[in-house]
């Protein structure tokens, strides 16, 4: 019983570290299986994509990232409807 609820508490764990899991544009392609400029081009720049994190560098502000989460969230809510 103690090992089934250790494994439980490793996969909770495992999940709430994927939820914060950051991607980055060319993360986001292979994702939806597109090349990185089409992504830069035609599907972060939109506006009801996602907002990107900023990490802040030395020398100003790094690349953009995203949230895997949100991006996954994003990609569900513009499926194509059901055709009946």
């Amino acid at each position: 019983m103690e090992k089934l609820l250790l494994e439980i508490l490793n996969e909770l764990k495992s999940q709430n570290v994927a939820s914060n899991e950051l991607w980055s544009a060319s993360d986001i392609a292979r994702y939806m299986r597109l090349s990185t400029s089409s992504i830069q081009s035609r599907v972060i720049c939109r506006q009801d994509f996602p907002r990107a994190v900023r990490i802040p560098t030395d020398s100003g502000m790094g690349g953009r990232r995203w949230y895997a989460k949100e991006v996954k969230n994003w990609v569900l809510r513009n499926r194509e409807p059901v055709m009946r």
